[in-house]
Order: C-alpha cells, then sequence, then structure tokens
C-alpha cells in the first residue's frame, strides 16, 4: 500500500509542530531530568500522564491508512497532544523513530479474544479470551515450540527508515528504534487457560509445569542469541517506551548507534500481575527463577505492572542485580518499598489509584492530594516517577487529566525531599 499525497501532508505538518514543540528550551531540560532519574539520582520527581480507555473519548482519530504512515502519524500526533493537553514531563524528540521489527510468539499460539461494541460500533476495553487448556496434562500437546522472526540485520527497518525520510527527513530526524526486551510468560499462560487452571497446574502437575516453562525460557534464550547473531539490535538508552508507560532514558547503556548491540545493552522489562494471590515460595520456584536467567543477560531491568510488589522484595526482587525501576500500584505497600530501595538507585515508579479520575462522580481534589501526599512521602529520598495509567474513561471531564498532573506538581512541591 502506498503513502498518498494527503497521508504524506499530513506527517510532514505533524513533523513540523513537533519539531517546533522539540526546540522549546524547556524539552532538553525534561530530557536531562529524564536522564538523572533513570541513572538513579533523586534530582526530582517527574510526572506524565497516559489514557488507556476508550480511544475516542480524548484522542482525535488517526486518518491514515497506510500501516507505515498511520505508525509515524500516531507516534507523533500522540506525543503532540498528549503534551499539549496534559501539560506533562513527557519529551517532545528531535526526531522521529521507527521500530526494528523483531517479534517472539510463545508456543506459537494466537489469544482468541472477545470484545464487546461500545456504541460508535468500536472495540471496547473490556473483553475475555476463549481458553483451549483444560487440563494442563492432558492437553500438554497444545504448547508448542515458540516461534520468533529476526530482522536481521535491520533490513526491513532500513527499508522503513528510508521510507520515512523520503517524507520527512528535511523537517526532523529519522532514527531506528529498539524495544526494550519483554518477557511476560503468564500473558499468553492466561490467554490459553484463565487463573484458576493456571493455579491448579502448579499444585496438580509441578514437574510438567516446570517443564514447560523450561521450554518457553529456553526459547527465549535462542531469541536472544538470534538477535545478537542477526544483528538486529541497538542500545536502549534514549526516549524509546518501556512497556510500563515510561522511557529508557540513560546514560548507563551504549551511545554508539552505528553497531548492532548485545542483549547486555538493552533494557528488559518483565510483570506478573496474574500471580497475585500465589505464595511468594510458589512464585519464586515457577515463575521468577526463570525471569532471572532472562534478566541477567539485559543490561538494566523495570520490573512490575499492577501487582503489588512489596512482599516480592526481600525474597526476589532484591536479588535482581540490574533493577533499576519498579512499579508501585495502588495496591502496594508505599512506605515499605520506599524504605527497601532508598539509596540504591532504583525508581520509585508510582502509578496513582485510577479511581479518582475513572469512577467518582466528582473528581475529589482534595482526597486525590492526599493520595499523592502520601506517595511522594513514602519515596523521599528515592528517584521518583509518577505515571497515570489503568485510566478506562474520564467521566466527559477530559480536564481531570490535566488537573491530576497539576495537583501531582503540587504534592511534589509540598512534600518532595531529594
Amino acid at each position: 500500500m502506498t503513502i498518498t499525497a494527503v497521508e504524506r501532508n499530513t506527517l510532514r505538518e505533524l513533523a513540523k509542530k513537533q519539531a517546533e514543540l522539540a526546540a522549546l528550551p524547556i524539552m532538553a531540560a525534561k530530557e536531562a531530568l529524564w536522564y538523572d532519574l533513570n541513572d538513579g539520582k533523586s534530582t526530582h520527581p517527574l510526572v506524565t500522564m497516559e489514557f488507556h480507555g476508550v480511544e475516542s473519548e480524548i484522542y482525535p482519530p488517526l486518518t491514515c491508512e497506510n500501516p507505515l504512515a498511520r505508525a509515524l502519524e500516531g507516534q507523533m500526533a500522540g506525543q503532540i497532544f498528549k503534551y499539549l493537553n496534559f501539560k506533562d514531563d513527557r519529551v517532545i524528540p528531535a526526531y522521529v523513530s521507527v521500530l526494528i521489527d523483531n517479534w517472539h510468539q510463545p508456543f506459537a499460539y494466537s489469544a482468541n479474544v472477545y470484545r464487546p461494541k461500545t456504541e460508535d460500533g468500536s472495540a471496547g476495553i473490556g473483553h475475555m479470551f476463549a481458553h483451549v487448556v483444560e487440563d494442563f496434562e492432558k492437553d500438554f500437546n497444545i504448547f508448542k515450540p515458540s516461534i520468533f522472526e529476526v530482522d536481521t540485520g535491520m533490513a526491513k527497518a532500513k527499508e522503513a527508515k528510508a521510507q520515512a525520510e523520503d517524507i520527512l527527513g528535511d523537517i526532523l530526524p529519522v532514527r531506528l528504534a529498539c524495544p526494550p526486551f519483554w518477557y511476560c510468560p503468564t500473558h499468553i499462560l492466561i490467554t490459553m487457560m484463565g487463573m484458576e487452571t493456571l493455579f491448579c497446574s502448579l499444585y496438580d502437575y509441578p514437574d510438567l509445569f516446570h517443564q514447560m516453562m523450561r521450554q518457553l525460557t529456553d526459547s527465549y534464550h535462542s531469541y536472544m542469541d538470534a538477535l545478537e547473531k542477526g544483528g538486529a539490535l541497538l542500545p536502549t538508552n534514549d526516549g524509546t517506551p518501556i512497556p510500563m508507560d515510561t522511557y529508557c532514558y540513560t546514560r548507563e547503556l551504549p551511545k554508539d548507534p552505528s553497531k548492532p548491540a548485545k542483549m547486555t545493552d538493552l533494557w528488559g522489562y518483565t510483570n506478573f500481575q496474574e500471580t497475585v494471590g500465589m505464595s511468594v515460595s510458589m512464585f519464586d520456584e515457577f515463575f521468577f527463577s526463570y525471569t532471572l536467567e532472562i534478566a541477567n543477560r539485559c543490561g538494566l531491568y523495570s520490573y512490575g505492572c499492577c501487582e503489588p510488589v512489596h512482599s516480592l522484595w526481600e525474597p526476589c526482587l532484591s536479588r535482581m542485580k540490574n533493577l533499576r525501576k519498579v512499579s508501585i500500584s495502588p495496591w502496594c505497600d508505599e512506605e515499605y518499598i520506599g524504605e527497601a530501595i532508598r539509596g540504591k538507585k532504583i525508581v520509585y515508579h508510582r502509578k496513582p489509584f485510577p479511581n479518582f479520575i475513572s469512577v467518582d462522580e466528582v473528581f475529589d481534589e482534595e482526597a486525590f492530594l492526599k493520595h499523592m501526599e502520601r506517595s511522594v512521602k513514602a519515596a523521599r529520598g528515592c528517584p521518583l516517577e509518577v505515571t497515570f495509567r489503568d485510566i478506562c474513561t474520564v467521566r466527559g471531564e477530559p480536564q481531570r487529566l490535566t488537573r491530576a498532573v497539576e495537583l501531582t506538581r503540587q504534592a511534589f512541591e509540598r512534600w518532595w525531599q531529594n
């Protein structure tokens, strides 16, 4: 599918606006703060707003249909819209990124997902999976060898980069970007069997479950080996997103983009939010022990999503020597984690409770400010990052998002101590 003249013009206009914002002096100052934060310095806390609800409630619709054009449009339009409307601490980069399209598909399985329709006919947020594993032992044949694809020599990415440069190169530089390494085994397992079967299988078939996890983790090792051998990696050390809605800024990973990278040059990411309710000893045996193998091959690592991590800190996470960022969800013991990671160069990545914005009929600013006060006090002395996510609706009041950022900054001003 060719990129039309209309799509080309759309991209060029967005690039001009992004270049204008990227040139603002505040962007260089914000970028320096992000590098300090991810390098373990408690220079100043930062806040970003991510809305993951029904997009039509907030974001203007994308117009490009060509896959590359749509990806570029989404990248530029999203950054510009969020910065102008939420006024948070994101950096508008002075370049456009084209991702290296490497992928790994666990067990060669594609999830069957059912989603309801919204009033305008688009897919809703709520969904359920059609599980294919009912009895772990009887259905073990479903766990087929994983498959993956490596963009050897970054050939496909370089071709896409050349296309993007032809459209935008005279306005903004175009860079290749390598996503952080993602290892989240329970995500695919839940789509295949659901929570009940997963938990019961650990008890009923422990040896077989270890066999499955060994098979899966070995496939990731093979994938990592192939990425390195195929010259399909670049260091992750700039504004490239990490799946927990944060960024890869760091001075501690290599900077030379002219040389293919190794896994030790990459930032990695893991979460196990589906294991909430499992004993720590079972989690350690069946999941975390395998995670350490993957984490130890990466340069820096981020951990967590919605799961409370305080119970995992001492027996598990404290053993992760390259851990740089840990997610502090609404269900986490904030004070415990603040005390545990203080002085360890680990970012206290706070995710505020989304119900203030999504559920409450009236946005209770006083209650929200107290909520943030507790977080800021708990994180004193730690590199502190606040990211709003898991917000499913704004109840017809998009200004709640901007106001939440403003109130968070008030909390920083009143109670922050580096």
